[in-house]
Order: structure tokens, then sequence, then C-alpha cells
């Protein structure tokens, strides 16, 4: 386990030594984990810069604009060198999500510009997500619960990546998710359109494995440039139950029932959020390191003692794609790896996603 002082210290180093603004971008940040790590964000910036300076510029995606305002001013005051900005977004469609990138992008760009310098967002975390029992379509064609937890934290990788490879260093990217669960692809039906397969166990597996897929693949293609992190945050007590379209029954199971029993599990929001800022550290979770690098003495954003890189997805130290538990520890190679990524499996994963996209784009709605 990273003791979470370390965590801290590690976050502190980041933001003391990290090119100013920082830029952050948080879908689904205004409750339950994202917002916890917007204001993990807000707090560890707080007074590093002084009256000249934009030390921070946080963007704030979600669906709840009272809440987005609410977190704004908290985090305005608690950071008051630090920019916020709330977006409003139905992150269930893509055309939304294409939507916000774009604002998001030509926001940095202005900025960027008068500074004289290069556009960059230096973290991306993608939590957006529901809880459902039965499928629900969105008008792109897309399962909702589907396009909120793969394709469209995938698509805010897809459009930020030219600003995320021009951090300095390398971006980094946190989906929250669930890491720890057993990899399992089911290759001829990567949409899930068989009812067979759309069983809640079933696709969560498949929609979690072809995050991990899809990570190594842009950490392969992009190296040295972007760190991309699947995180399973361990049991946060949102209430993510309580939005949901669960029964009414359940619902109450899960609030004062199953909420209170599991108690000594909790992660408070306040770690869970130093913890999620904790994976941009280039020095815990550094990019991919590109075949002709030469061995480098220079010491990574963010180094404090007892900080060493962590283990990829793939069983290498520093591969750029890592699966992080609630710890902040790696979650080791599992024995299904090799399986699972067996007859070019990366490719088919990457080549189908941005299928999916480029058909959502061009005809509205994806059919395959």
């Amino acid at each position: 386990m990273v003791k979470l002082d370390v965590v801290r210290s590690a976050n502190a180093a980041l933001a003391n030594s990290a090119t100013k603004p920082y830029v952050a971008v948080v879908a689904g940040g205004t409750s339950g984990i994202g917002e916890s790590a917007v204001r993990a964000l807000a707090a560890t910036f707080a007074d590093r810069g002084d009256r000249e300076e934009d030390v921070l510029h946080v963007h704030i995606v979600g669906r709840n604009e009272e809440a987005g305002r609410k977190i704004v001013a908290e985090c305005s005051e608690v950071c008051p060198h630090g920019v916020f900005q709330f977006y409003k977004g139905d992150l269930s469609l893509l055309k939304e999500v294409d939507r916000v990138c774009a604002d998001i992008i030509a926001t940095e760009q202005q900025a960027a510009s008068a500074r004289g310098a290069v556009a960059k967002i230096d973290f991306l975390v993608t939590s957006q997500g529901i809880l459902s029992l039965t499928a629900e379509g969105t008008a792109e064609g897309l399962d909702k619960v589907h396009s909120l937890i793969y394709y469209s934290r995938m698509r805010f990788v897809e459009r930020l990546l030219p600003l995320l490879t021009a951090s300095p260093g390398a971006g980094h990217v946190v989906s929250v998710l669930n890491s720890s669960i057993k990899e399992a692809i089911i290759l001829d039906d990567l949409a899930l359109r068989n009812p067979k397969n759309q069983k809640l166990q079933t696709a969560f597996t498949q929609l979690s494995s072809l995050t991990n897929v899809f990570y190594e693949e842009i950490a392969r293609r992009n190296p040295g440039r972007i760190a991309l992190c699947h995180d399973y945050p361990g049991y946060v007590p949102t209430d993510l139950a309580s939005k949901s379209n669960f029964p009414w029954w359940l619902k109450f199971l899960i609030t004062y029932i199953i909420h209170p029993l599991s108690r000594p599990l909790w992660v408070p929001f306040e770690e869970c959020g130093q913890r999620i800022l904790f994976m941009a550290s280039p020095a815990r979770f550094p990019a991919r390191r590109p075949e002709d690098a030469q061995e480098t003495t220079e010491t990574p954003l963010g180094s404090v003692d007892g900080i060493v890189p962590a283990e990829g997805m793939n069983g290498v130290v520093g591969s750029g794609a890592y699966r992080v538990g609630k710890d902040s520890e790696a979650i080791s190679k599992g024995k299904e790896y090799e399986k699972v990524r067996e007859n070019g499996t990366a490719e088919k994963v990457y080549q189908h996603t941005m299928a999916v996209f480029a058909e959502i784009e061009t005809n509205g709605v994806f059919k395959g």
C-alpha cells in the first residue's frame, strides 16, 4: 500500500513543479468520485502561485448545473489562483462529448495564445456513469450504460489527445471503473448486441476489459507522451445507487443496510480524491518509453522518496498503461492477460472503437 502521506507529498511536489497553469479535465465531476478529484486539485494547488499567475485550470463536466456552479464557487475560494469552469452535457451522447471537448480545447488554446505558449491538458479524469438493471438505448444507437462507462470515456481521450500529448513530460488519464475485475472479451460481439451478452456482470467485465486494451493501445501508439490508468477506487460511499433505476427495495437495501454495514471498508472522499490525483504522478505512473529512448537521470515531476515506477498491465514496469487499486498499488498482470490479447485483440478493439466513433460522427447513429 502507498501510504496516504506519501500520496500527499507526491501531489504537493507535482503542484510545485508542474508547468503553470496545470490543466485538468474532470468528466462526471459534479458528484461522487469525480467531485472528490476536483476538490483534491483545488486543495493541492491552493497557495501555489502569486496574484499574477493562474496555477490551475480545471474544466468540470457534468449534468447537474446547480452542483457544478456550487463546486466552482467553493473551489475558487479554496484555490484563488485557480480557474474553475463548468460545462453542462449529457455524456451518454458522443456528440455532447465532442461539443464539450471542442469548447475546452478552444478555451485552452485562447488562454495559451495569450501567454505565448502551446495549449496543453495535463490530466484527464473520466468517472461518468450510472447504475441500471435494464437496457436503455441512446439516440446514437448505444446502450446508455455502455456509452457512459466506455465509449464516451474513450472519446474524451481521442478528442483531447493532441493536448494531452502536448503536456510537458506526458499527459495523464484516469478512468474510474473497476480495474480489479478478471479480464474477458467477447470478440465476436464487441458492441454487446447479442441479448445473452447484456447481463450486468458480462457487460461490466467486457467494458472494463475493453478499457484496459484500448488504453494499452493508446500508450503504444504515443510512447513518451501519455500515461493511462484504469482505477478501482474501492468502496467510496457515493449516491450512485440512489440515483439509479433500481427498484425501491434495492435502493433501500443499499442505502440503509449495505452502506452502514460496509463503513469499515469505506474510502473517504478526501482520500479518494488525493489518490486519483496521485495517478497524475510521472514518478509513479510514467509514460511508456519510446523504443529508441536513452536512459535518463532526469528527476520526474512529483518525485518523492519511496515512490518508484509502477508495474503496467502487461507486467512491465513503466509500460504507460496501468491497472490501479484502492491503495494506489498497481494490480499485477492477470493469468488471463495473454489469452485476452490473442489474435490481434488490441487492434480489433481499437478499430471497433474508432469505427463506432466514425459512424456516429458521420451518420448520427451506430447500427453495427
